[in-house]
């Protein structure tokens, strides 16, 4: 254990005064920490004294401070129900408000803007589409056979119609000459010479022309004032989208010769790439050939013979038969892509039908 000098001292004194020796030297140690102790310890107690004063001012200060601070009682009541509404909510499985509440709320907190009007634009102006113009035109008429002025009138008068449609090639579904004679045909052949010069003309065997005295023979004078493909008596062409088959229901109803050549026809990429039409006089001869017709996508059919305008529709194929004399009319069809738009009209040059229909 440690000890200060004078607390040493202190203790050992009696046993240090009976040593004259030491007591000189106790005398001069005590002077020396007079010398050197004293302000050291005066040093301390006015710290002590110092530190003192500094706690009691503190101490006032702290109590005016309480003095001065008073907690409401409410409050004081709050801070003690603050735990017991702590431990309420630990056992409480909390709530959230919806989101279709809390965005009520955004958006009623949100200040609503107004918007500022644009300048109305200009729409782009949709041009309307280009109609398709048609691969071909062509006129189809029929039963012209005349052996007397008027007929001669009445079969004029249509070559003047079509001639006006603008309709290029023209056909013919049989009977041309009256009863097979060099006159009618003569009359046919006047009446129609511009026609003729002007346009490509097609013509089918009509029972009328035969051979003069034989119902069963065509007329040779028919098959030499004409040149048509093939026999002449059944043969096709083209033009633009359209695939025309002309057939003799006449004299050649029944033959084998035609009808594989018929077959043959239709398969053809010339027909089955194009609408096709087929063209007789009889309009029963559709009973003989309609497997073919409706088998290899035969669109429309074109007959004459019994001298009115007939249509009617079977298996997707569409049938017409034409007028005669002495009301000779006219039918006018526009071939497109893939549809057909005909046009009918009577002796008058009136609009009699229109139809449209689309490639089978």
């Amino acid at each position: 254990m440690k000890y200060t000098y004078l607390e040493y001292i202190s203790k050992n004194i009696k046993s240090l005064i009976h040593n004259k020796y030491i007591l000189k030297i106790l005398v001069t140690l005590l002077l020396t920490l007079c010398v050197f102790e004293t302000p050291l310890l005066l040093s301390y107690l006015k710290t002590k004294d110092h530190t003192s004063e500094q706690k009691i001012v503190e101490t006032n200060n702290d109590e005016e401070l309480d003095e001065d601070i008073s907690i409401p009682e409410e409050v004081e009541q709050q801070e003690e129900e603050v735990p017991e509404k702590i431990e309420e909510k630990a056992n409480t499985t909390p709530s959230y408000p919806s989101k279709q509440t809390n965005t009520e709320t955004e958006k009623e907190k949100i200040p609503t803007e107004t918007p500022i009007e644009q300048p109305p634009q200009e729409q782009p102006v949709e041009e309307p589409p280009i109609p398709e113009s048609p691969s071909a035109v062509v006129a189809f008429y029929a039963d012209t056979q005349s052996d007397t002025d008027q007929e001669d009138l009445n079969h004029q008068r249509v070559v003047n119609y079509i001639l006006s449609s603008g309709a290029n090639p023209v056909f013919h579904a049989g009977d041309v000459m009256e009863d097979g004679t060099q006159a009618s045909l003569d009359r046919f052949n006047t009446v129609t010479s511009t026609l003729r010069s002007t346009r490509t003309f097609y013509a089918a065997l009509g029972n009328n022309d035969r051979a003069v005295g034989d119902s069963s023979t065509p007329s040779q004078l028919f098959l030499d004032n004409f040149v048509f493909p093939n026999n002449e008596r059944w043969y096709s062409v083209n033009y633009g989208n359209l695939h025309l088959v002309v057939l003799d229901s006449a004299f050649g109803s029944g033959n084998v010769t035609q009808l594989n050549w018929l077959t043959n026809d239709l398969q053809s990429s010339n027909s089955q790439n194009r609408i096709t039409g087929v063209m007789y006089h009889h309009p029963t001869f559709a009973s003989s050939i309609s497997s073919y017709l409706i088998n290899y996508g035969v669109d429309f059919v074109v007959a004459g013979h019994i001298h009115s305008y007939g249509h009617s529709i079977s298996n997707g194929i569409n049938y017409f038969t034409l007028s005669g004399q002495p009301s000779i009319g006219y039918m006018v069809a526009r071939i497109y892509s893939d549809k057909v738009s005909i046009t009918v009209y009577n002796s008058s040059n009136a609009l009699i039908d229109s139809i449209e229909f689309n490639e089978r």
